[in-house]
C-alpha cells in the first residue's frame, strides 16, 4: 500500500499515513530508508496491521511536490491572493 511521511516525531518516530483513509502508523525512524523525510510517498508491507517495510518512491514524491508547487504558483498569481509575497 502507499502512504506518505506525515511527519517525524522527537527524531525518533515517523508517522506515516497509509492509503486512502490515511490510517496512522508510528514507525521507528531507523526503519526508514535513509533518504526518507517528511512529505515522502512511500510502499509500505503491512503484516497483521503493522508495517514491516518500507520503501521510497521518489519519482511519485517529486510529482507530487511539482503539482504542489504548481498549485501554489497558480494561487500566488491571483490578483487577491493571500499567498503574495513583496
Amino acid at each position: 500500500m502507499k502512504g506518505v511521511i506525515d511527519r517525524i516525531v522527537d527524531s525518533k518516530w515517523a508517522v506515516i499515513l497509509v492509503g486512502e483513509e490515511e490510517v496512522e502508523h508510528n514507525v521507528p525512524i531507523d526503519k526508514l530508508p535513509a533518504d526518507s523525510r517528511e512529505g515522502s510517498i512511500v510502499e509500505v508491507e503491512l503484516l497483521n496491521g503493522t508495517i514491516v517495510n518500507v520503501i521510497n518512491l521518489p519519482n511519485e514524491t517529486a510529482i507530487q511536490q511539482a503539482q504542489i508547487t504548481d498549485k501554489m504558483n497558480l494561487l500566488k498569481s491571483r490578483k487577491r491572493s493571500n499567498f503574495k509575497r513583496n
